[in-house]
């Protein structure tokens, strides 16, 4: 699964306001006995 997060504002050093990149987040489920090989 994953899941779409909007970024968030921030403000610049004058008036104007900038805004954060977005961003997503995978959500990953692993059955028992399986495994993932981070190499």
């Amino acid at each position: 699964n994953t899941c779409n997060y909007t970024g968030k504002k921030k403000r610049e050093r004058r008036a104007d306001f900038g805004r954060k990149p977005h961003w997503k987040k995978a959500i990953v489920t692993l059955k028992e006995g399986e495994k993932i090989d981070l190499v």
